[in-house]
């Protein structure tokens, strides 16, 4: 999906896609009926509510799927940010605790979380890709951390967590990279598409009555609503309902404070 779609308010996004499935169902229909310029026979017309019965339950049941499937993801994503934020803060902390040979990693852990705001989060919204500039940060904070020796069986242990929550935290943010890859396959939109096509395309034996394009207007909005859904939440870190960096963002004040005291 193009940026500029994600880049548009909700309510007029939505509004496009609601507009445009409506008017592709009318509109067809409208076409399709001054074409035919006849009222369909009763067998038509039951032939046709028959294949609707058949097609919409598939199309409805691969709609719901995918839906359920990129919440699941988006949910994911979401985890993981909660989940990496809080692994590193408690790195931090771990490491204040330590003492004072431990501000070299502090530092390097501060640039680590500003790169990850400034630098991968907007890769993520357009690339859905990693930031170069945070695995670089992230591999000086390894460095740094690993530079420190302890010297009392105090600072050992402390070490020893604060290395565990590094690993935890590099495990999250791998969870948060991987959920911005998925994306459902080209080959979904074009089953999906097609079949909704077809759905609405058998009301066109129906008569051009102004009940029978409200039945059609209704199916067009239902669709849509959940195309909608599925483009609005399938790419977690983009668009009106993406994914938040303010958790993370949230961290470099409470270091200010940890370092205060």
């Amino acid at each position: 999906m193009a940026n500029w779609y994600f880049n548009l308010p909700l309510w007029l996004s939505t509004s496009m896609v609601l507009v445009a499935c409506v008017g592709l169902g009318l509109g067809g229909h409208v076409a399709a009926r001054a074409v035919l310029r006849r009222v369909a026979p009763q067998q038509e017309t039951e032939l046709a509510v028959t294949l609707m019965v058949v097609t919409a339950p598939i199309i409805g049941i691969m709609l719901a799927f995918s839906a359920v499937q990129v919440w699941e993801e988006y949910r994911q994503a979401d985890q993981a940010v909660s989940a990496e934020a809080a692994a590193t803060s408690e790195l931090y902390r771990d490491l204040t605790a330590y003492g004072p040979d431990s501000r070299p990693a502090r530092q390097a852990l501060i640039a680590y979380v500003r790169s990850v705001v400034n630098d991968e989060w907007p890769r993520l919204a357009i690339e859905r890709d990693r930031s170069p500039k945070t695995g670089a940060a992230l591999v000086r904070l390894y460095e740094a951390i690993a530079a420190i020796e302890p010297a009392t069986p105090r600072q050992t242990v402390i070490y020893g967590e604060a290395y565990k929550k590094l690993d935890e935290m590099v495990e999250h943010r791998r969870a948060r990279l991987l959920a911005a890859t998925s994306a459902l396959p080209t080959i979904f939109w074009l089953v999906v598409l097609i079949g909704s096509a077809i759905i609405v395309g058998y009301a066109v034996v129906f008569p051009a009555t102004p009940a029978n394009q409200l039945l059609i207007a209704g199916l067009a909005v239902s669709i849509g609503l959940i195309f909608v859904f599925i483009l609005d939440v399938q790419d977690p870190y983009t668009g009106q309902v993406a994914v938040s960096p303010s958790e993370m963002q949230g961290l470099l004040p409470l270091f200010e404070q940890l370092d205060a005291r």
